[in-house]
This record gives structure tokens, C-alpha cells and sequence, in this order.
């Protein structure tokens, strides 16, 4: 007669492993793995069944779904409490390891990721550490110090840039409305227009804009468009203008046929668009300065920041900002509430706001 087995056992068994395949900042020794198991199976009540059974794979499918979130609530719990309360004595401070990890990236190629969001940053350098088969931040130094060329990977694993062209399509249509607000205030005095693109990615946000602005006919004043981002790779990217079907699915059919060139299956922007962007390097979390802006866009950028350098970042973009100059942010982010005094809401649901002179 087949043995009964806990379902709930082999379930968070796998889940475990699953969650611990990319955690290099805590333990995960055999006997770290079973203090965790042990207190997983404290939460869960067992539930027994032949694995013969004809109905075992349905049960446990049912219960992965049932459960699946106190699932992963619980593994992060028994992740902590093992790793606050270890049954061995500590053979590597992962922590004081990572902090080295990041002076290295710091003082070898200048980026301070210091004030970027911790866990964020945990779970991306994980993925390098997989792919070179090391197993702590420690023998990652050596990796890069051996090979310095996996510096430019990691770099694309920490500034991971997903986007395309005309993304949130209503943003753009309250975007469209600021725009022939501000060009119409700007032609009565005869001013030029300068609008900043902070965290570009590869460009489609850049020249989305510059589409748009093309597509309102002769301005009668000069506009330019400046665009930032931290990823070289990405910048190169954007300076050679050429997209996959995926990331111009939002351009409309007129404007694909005018603006892009299609060849071998990709769409090369044309020189029209493309100077009027200026494309550039430039960290946010650095020094900068730069005055003199009507419209600063920065979506989707402070997910990677922590709180204070958000702060730092807005405080930044507040001054280089001209008077009434527009701000907008990603939908997905909130304006903190101390910057609620140099800004006002222009536009809540698309996250548009405007400088207030203090």
C-alpha cells in the first residue's frame, strides 16, 4: 500500500525553492531551508492523500491556487525569521557584502545605485549572479574585478527600460492638449519651447513627443526636446531610431507611413524625428543642473529611488523648471506630499502637474 503524503509539504517544498533560486542575501543552507520548511508547515494544515490517487494533481493544483498568496506571504515571513534568528554561526555578511558590491560599481564606473530601492536592486544583481553561477555577493566581486566586461550586462539587468511609443494613450491625448496650450503662450511672446525627457529609455517617449508636435503643424517659435537616461546602451538605441512592431503598436498607420522607414521587419524613424531630440547621458542621482525647461516628463523612473532621493530628484526638477513649467509623472506614481507645495494638480488621472512660484 502507497505511503499517504502531505500535499501541502511537496506544494511549499517547491514554492521555497522557487522563492530562494534568486535570494543571495540570505542563507540557504540545508539546514536554513529546513528551519524554514518547518515553520511553512506550522501554517498550513496538512492535508493527505495517496499520490497514486487518480485526483492528486487536481487537489494540489486547487490548493496552489487557493493559497497562493499566503503562500508567498508566508515564505517571506520564514525567509526573515530564519535569517534574523540563523541556527550557525554567520559565515558571511551578505549585507556588508552587497554594500562592497555597490562602492565597487560606485568607484569603478561612477553610479552610486546606493539610494535605489534595496530589495529591487537585491532581485536584479540576483540574476547576474545566476547567470555566472556564483552563489554570494563576495564571489561576484571577483567576477567583475576578473572580468570587467560584465559590468556593461549588469548594467542592463539594473536599468531594465521597457517601453513604446504613445504609451498609456490617454496620458498622451492630455499631453497633446498641454502642449497646444503652451505653444500658443509661448508664440504670443515669441518664445522658444524646451521640453526634457528624464529616464528616456530607448527613445520612444522622446519621439513620441516629437511626432506629436510634428503632427500640430508650424509652430512659428523654436522647440527642442531633450532626452536623458542612464543606460548607454539604451541611448545608442535611441539615437538609431529603430523599433520592433511591439513598441510602435500605439502609432497610428498614417503616422507609422510618414515617420518610419519599415525594413527587415523593423521600423527605422526618419532624420525629421529624429533631430529634433537631443539624446544624452545623465545619472539623476548626480549632481546636475539644468535651468530653463517648459515641460519636464519623468514616468515610470522613481519605482528604482528610495524616498530621499525622489525628494532630491523633484527638488531638482523643481529648479529647472521655468515658471507655470509642466511636470508629469508615470500613472502608476503619486506625487509626495511635500512636493504638493511647489506643484499643483493640473491633471490627477494623468498625473500632470505645474511649478508653483515660491
Amino acid at each position: 500500500m502507497a505511503k499517504l503524503e502531505n500535499i501541502f509539504e511537496s506544494i511549499l517544498e517547491d514554492s521555497l525553492e522557487r522563492s530562494l533560486s534568486l535570494r543571495f542575501d540570505v542563507c540557504t543552507c540545508t539546514k536554513c531551508r529546513k528551519d524554514m520548511m518547518k515553520y511553512l508547515l506550522m501554517k498550513f494544515p496538512a492535508v493527505y492523500l495517496n499520490k497514486d490517487d487518480s485526483e492528486y494533481t487536481k487537489i494540489e493544483r486547487n490548493l496552489r491556487m487557493k493559497h497562493s498568496i499566503k503562500i508567498l506571504q508566508e515564505i517571506s515571513t520564514a525567509i526573515q525569521i530564519v535569517n534574523d534568528n540563523l541556527p550557525h554561526p554567520v559565515e558571511e555578511n551578505r549585507e556588508e557584502s552587497f554594500n562592497n558590491l555597490l562602492s565597487k560599481i560606485k568607484k569603478e564606473r561612477g553610479i552610486d545605485f546606493s539610494f535605489y530601492h534595496r530589495k529591487l536592486l537585491k532581485r536584479r544583481v540576483a540574476i547576474r549572479l545566476a547567470a555566472n553561477g556564483v552563489k554570494s555577493y563576495y564571489e561576484y566581486l571577483s567576477v567583475l574585478v576578473n572580468n570587467p566586461r560584465e559590468y556593461e550586462e549588469l548594467f542592463n539587468v539594473l536599468t531594465i527600460n521597457v517601453s513604446e511609443f504613445f504609451r498609456d494613450p490617454p496620458v498622451w491625448s492630455a499631453i497633446r492638449g498641454i502642449m497646444m496650450k503652451l505653444i500658443a503662450e509661448h508664440n504670443r511672446q515669441n518664445k522658444p519651447v524646451n521640453i526634457w525627457s528624464a529616464g528616456c529609455a530607448k527613445g520612444e517617449e522622446a519621439y513620441s513627443l516629437a511626432i506629436l508636435i510634428r503632427e500640430m503643424g508650424d509652430l512659428g517659435i523654436p522647440l527642442k526636446i531633450y532626452a536623458t537616461d542612464i543606460d548607454r546602451n539604451s541611448l545608442e538605441t535611441a539615437r538609431k531610431g529603430v523599433y520592433r512592431p511591439a513598441q510602435v503598436k500605439n502609432v497610428d498607420k498614417e503616422s507609422l507611413r510618414q515617420y518610419f522607414v519599415l525594413e527587415k521587419g523593423e521600423y527605422h524613424l526618419k532624420d525629421e524625428i529624429k533631430n529634433m531630440v537631443d539624446v544624452s547621458y545623465l545619472d539623476l542621482t548626480s549632481s546636475f543642473s539644468r535651468r530653463n525647461f517648459d515641460v519636464i516628463i519623468c514616468r515610470n523612473v522613481f519605482i528604482y529611488f528610495m524616498k530621499y532621493l525622489q525628494e532630491g530628484v523633484v527638488d531638482k526638477f523643481y529648479k529647472s523648471l521655468n515658471n507655470n513649467g509642466y511636470y508629469i509623472i508615470g500613472k502608476t506614481e503619486t506625487m509626495m506630499p511635500e512636493s504638493r507645495v511647489i506643484f499643483k494638480e493640473v491633471d490627477l488621472v494623468n498625473r500632470i502637474y505645474q511649478k508653483v512660484k515660491i
